[in-house]
């Protein structure tokens, strides 16, 4: 079943950025945090360090 995305077109904007730019400085539109980029092997996870702001995380094979 789908569900709505709780993220507007600028966080999703931001944190598509940071995950095709890892090295890039890129802000979250909520709070102005720099987002985070955090890998581990083939997974990855994109994410504000404001607790309960955005993220996103993806697994690998």
């Amino acid at each position: 079943m789908a569900t709505k995305s709780k993220y507007t077109d600028a966080d999703l904007t931001a944190l598509r950025k940071k995950e095709t730019h890892p090295d890039e400085h890129v802000f979250c539109p909520r709070c102005g945090e720099e987002i985070g980029f955090r890998s581990v092997g083939s997974s990855y996870e994109v994410k504000c360090p404001t607790k309960d702001c955005i993220k996103m995380t993806v697994r690998g094979i």
